[in-house]
């Protein structure tokens, strides 16, 4: 069964979802939260069961070649993308997080080698550690973008003083500033991490 899950069914559900983001900026409606994050979450489910496959059927190290991590990155991207989205309805974190995932996906998917790395096997501990601090201080830092593009526009909006309206939500400046710093630390401790252990 898992077998069947391809890139194409998580990347479709992501792309879905963006596009229902976007049509926030256009119109208001009741069901399309739920229906954004319904697609939202059926990626999610549909990109774990294909890493799971992969790292189930894969000879060697599991989750360890370029696409793998790219793949792996955009899941975690995904997963910041639904707890904000939970957790801040009316934000539109989407326009910012999921061409980020979306980009990992494709870049995956066409760029990086799907074969796994050549390891001894003393040395996979320290690789899956270096390898796992590299892919999530790479998110963390696409995490530190997006809420610095978000802050920008943020900050835009308020120094023109154009009401928040119908368009596009984000959260306070206090609260994408908290997010960018925290963000940033992770991603410097994790890069750090990744380095050293590398």
């Amino acid at each position: 069964m898992l077998s069947g899950v391809s890139i194409l069914c998580f990347a479709a559900s992501y792309s879905v979802t963006l596009a229902l983001e976007v049509s926030r900026l256009v119109f208001r409606s009741g069901v399309r939260g739920a229906v954004m994050l319904g697609f939202a979450g059926a990626g999610l489910v549909a990109h774990s069961a294909f890493l799971y496959y992969r790292a189930v059927q894969t000879a060697g190290a599991p989750l360890s070649s370029e696409q793998d991590w790219c793949l792996l990155a955009a899941w975690l991207l995904v997963a910041v993308y639904l707890y904000l989205v939970y957790y801040h309805p009316h934000a539109h974190f989407g326009l910012f997080l999921l061409p980020l995932a979306l980009g990992l996906i494709a870049a995956g998917t066409f760029l990086a080698d799907p074969e796994p790395f050549a390891r001894g096997p003393a040395s996979r501990v320290w690789g899956a550690i270096h390898g796992v601090s590299l892919s999530l201080g790479a998110v963390a830092v696409l995490v530190g973008f997006a809420t610095a593009l978000m802050y920008l526009r943020q900050a835009r909006r308020l120094k023109h003083k154009t009401p928040s309206g119908r368009g596009l939500k984000l959260p306070s400046l206090e609260w994408l500033q908290r997010a960018n710093s925290r963000a940033l630390v992770a991603a410097m401790l994790l890069l750090g991490a990744g380095v050293v252990s590398g």
